[in-house]
């Protein structure tokens, strides 16, 4: 089974606040998707051939036309403005 480190790590990295009550539900849920991946493990592939995308998708591209906005009425229009710019909620982290 995945220890509790293991939990609060991954929930670390994922920027993730879980209590003390969340970690044995999550040391289950876990250790049954780690359980069901073995299982596929076990699979013998070798004689299956791989495959491409089988769907028929393609990339439509388009031109990239620039257009001009007014910068005053663009910034104007937004929540949170200082000295010009948009002020925005803070996205990157040092934790």
């Amino acid at each position: 089974m995945i220890s509790e480190e293991e939990i609060r790590s991954i929930a670390n990295l994922a920027y993730l606040k879980i209590n003390d009550n969340e970690i044995e539900q999550l040391r289950s849920d876990f250790s049954s998707i780690l359980e069901y991946m073995d299982k596929l493990n076990e699979i013998d592939t070798s004689k299956i051939s791989g495959t491409s995308n089988l769907s028929k998708t393609e990339n439509v591209d388009r031109e990239d036309i620039s257009k001009r906005f007014d910068k005053d009425l663009l910034i104007g229009s937004m929540p949170k403005q200082k000295n010009g710019y948009l002020e925005v909620k803070k996205v990157l982290y040092n934790d």
